[in-house]
């Protein structure tokens, strides 16, 4: 009976490392993937159609990651998560299922979209360096809004953590702290100085930091909503005191309680 515990044990800690090796393997080439596309303004994508194909394929490209993004969120869209893991573990790998799914969105996007050729801006050397360092920045402010909101859940351990150790996943508490004090939306704002921020802004890449700025606004909304049913007063009372996206030196915050 021991041996066979033992065995149970090993393979749920097993296929943990493996969703997490995957998850984590996807997420390190999507970062690569954007900020090297981002700074190079898209042309070393590898997408080689022309005219109304590649028209219609960077369309698709462009609306595959938000639409996914925001349905994957839903009830709906939770419940087809379930299907990419084992019964047992489905509902606690969601979390590691949706951030590999969003990053292998981001790859798809970021490398087979099909150059234009054409350019907006392309700042040269050494002025360029004052753009790089923004973009560095922009990142910057990405990954600490994002360890604020709960690192766990945005890089996808959370999940296949929970099941290594055996454990139901413990979701974080509403960010309310660091940039979240400042903005209620820091996450997306910040994408969007990523999409901005490049010395070679190409029509491909504008094409997509516009695209992308208006999901970053708009798409938090949805967000809101269930944050709203979820927290209700205390996320009232948030709203309140901190701006939605951009920050207001006219606005009086205060301090918002945790529990």
């Amino acid at each position: 009976m021991h041996y066979l515990s033992c065995m149970v044990l090993t393979r749920h800690k097993l296929l943990a490392i493996f969703y997490g090796l995957l998850c984590h393997g996807v997420f390190i080439v999507a970062g690569a993937v954007m900020f090297l596309t981002i700074l190079t303004g898209f042309q070393f994508s590898v997408g080689a159609f022309e005219g109304f194909s590649a028209v219609a394929i960077n369309f698709l490209l462009l609306i595959q990651f938000p639409v996914g993004h925001s349905f994957f969120l839903s009830k709906r869209g939770m419940k087809i998560l379930e299907i990419f893991a084992p019964k047992s573990y489905a509902k606690s790998l969601r979390t590691t299922v949706y951030a590999t799914i969003a990053s292998t969105q981001l790859i798809l996007l970021f490398s087979l979209w099909n150059f234009s050729g054409v350019f907006i801006w392309k700042i040269e050397t050494p002025a360029n360096m004052v753009m790089i360092l923004l973009n560095l920045l922009s990142w910057a402010l990405l990954s600490v809004s994002s360890i604020q909101a709960g690192y766990k859940v945005q890089t996808g351990s959370l999940g296949w953590t929970s099941v290594f150790q055996g454990k139901e996943p413990v979701f974080p508490d509403m960010p309310v702290r660091g940039m979240f004090s400042i903005i209620r939306q820091p996450i997306y704002l910040s994408f969007s100085l990523v999409l901005w921020t490049s010395p070679q802004m190409s029509l491909d890449l504008f094409i997509v930091a516009l695209s992308y700025s208006l999901y970053c606004y708009f798409g938090p909304m949805l967000k809101e909503r269930r944050f709203q049913k979820i927290y209700g007063k205390r996320f009232s009372e948030y709203k309140q005191k901190v701006p939605y996206y951009v920050p207001s030196i006219f606005h009086r915050g205060g301090q918002v309680t945790r529990h």
